[in-house]
């Protein structure tokens, strides 16, 4: 073991006898989330979960800090899923025989809401000695302690992270903390990330608690994450009337939107109020996201990004489709929009290196077009809303 781990976990072991804030109140939560586990989600209590109780499941959830709305947000699992169909998965989830490559695979073909940082979270707490949580941090900090970690997209990375965060929960046995469960080896590795390594990006605060939820800002006004539609889409004038009428759109299809443009204004409404989420989840390693978590805007599914879309009003089109371009190995797909007359600029950048070599994953959209769709799938809602009730 290199010999500044070591140390690390030694001062960590100090830390947590000696820090008066921090360190206390992680462990009260961390007692009192295992608690609740244990009692609403053991075998022979888990076909009983109210909707009430699967509620509290997805709101505690650190990996739905990045939402606005959490109340929306366990509302629309429920909604989508069923409550007797979630029930069941997670009985299955948690209790079934099959290996956890298929547990994970089948859960998430079956659930509708829950990403690698929400599974991984919800497993932890159920099972502490057998999952780890993987998010930002282990992504971020394995690779500077000596453990390679690959994103999770599926129960067989799952696995793999498993098995890599597991080694350094050895390590924290090995040397005075023998009853560290993975709970406490994400303490750890939240620990490095903000204490010793400074991790942080675009983070104007540290947390109360290194792994725990964020100190919660004030919540904006309650709205759903589809705000109200006027048929008589505005014109797009602007860059960030491009970006709201992208985000609207993103909520009107179901997606999950994000901007970091939230300061932004269109119509006298922050983008950030139109968006859903206030930050981007974990989806990929730390280079990546530093790129993409600049992207306008990014429209996702369970966490996982489908649409990513780059403004381009002014200026070159260059800049965006390098911004994408960090993107290229996720299977998801690239806009580029703008007035009708940038498309000749982007049809002679896409032809260049480096983009040229995937050149079919890139696509343009004017600001017309853009509008037409966002009238058609309003007026869609509209009357599906009506006929649906």
């Amino acid at each position: 073991m290199p010999h500044d781990l070591k140390t690390h976990i030694a001062n960590f072991q100090h830390w947590l006898k000696t820090d008066q804030d921090r360190a206390p109140k992680w462990q009260k939560e961390r007692e009192g989330r295992l608690a609740w586990y244990r009692k609403y989600l053991s075998k022979d209590r888990i076909e009983k979960l109210t909707a009430g109780e699967l509620a509290t499941l997805i709101k505690d959830l650190w990996a739905t800090n990045i939402w606005h709305n959490k109340d929306y947000k366990a509302d629309k699992v429920i909604e989508y899923n069923g409550l007797d169909k979630v029930r069941a998965s997670l009985e299955e989830l948690f209790y079934g025989d099959g290996a956890l490559e298929k547990r994970w695979d089948t859960f998430r073909a079956t659930i509708k809401g829950f990403g690698p940082s929400s599974l991984s979270e919800i497993l932890t707490f159920h099972d502490a000695e057998t999952y780890a949580l993987v998010n930002l941090k282990p992504y971020r900090v394995l690779p500077l302690i000596g453990f390679s970690i690959s994103p999770v997209s599926d129960g067989q990375s799952y696995r793999k992270a498993v098995e890599e965060i597991g080694k350094v929960k050895a390590l924290l046995q090995e040397n005075s903390l023998k009853d560290a469960d993975f709970i406490v080896t994400d303490f750890f590795i939240a620990y490095l990330f903000y204490d010793v390594f400074d991790l942080q990006f675009k983070r104007e605060e540290k947390p109360q608690t290194p792994t725990g939820p964020k100190q919660e800002p004030k919540q904006p006004p309650m709205r759903t994450a589809v705000p109200a539609i006027s048929l008589d889409a505005p014109a797009i004038e602007t860059h960030e009337a491009a970006e709201a009428v992208l985000l609207m759109l993103g909520n009107l299809l179901g997606y999950d939107t994000y901007t970091p443009d939230a300061s932004k204004t269109f119509n006298g409404e922050k983008l950030g109020d139109i968006a859903t989420l206030e930050e981007l989840p974990d989806f990929t390693n730390a280079k990546i996201m530093e790129s993409v978590q600049n992207i306008d805007v990014v429209w996702l599914k369970d966490e996982w990004p489908e649409f990513f879309f780059e403004v381009e009003h002014t200026t070159g089109v260059t800049s965006g489709l390098l911004r994408i371009y960090q993107a290229e190995k996720l299977p998801a797909k690239f806009f580029i929009v703008g007035p009708q007359d940038v498309l000749k600029r982007y049809e002679r950048e896409v032809e260049k290196a480096p983009f040229h070599r995937i050149k079919g994953k890139y696509r343009f959209r004017s600001y017309d077009g853009l509008r037409e769709m966002f009238i058609s799938a309003a007026r869609y809602r509209e009357v599906s809303d009506r006929f649906l009730e």
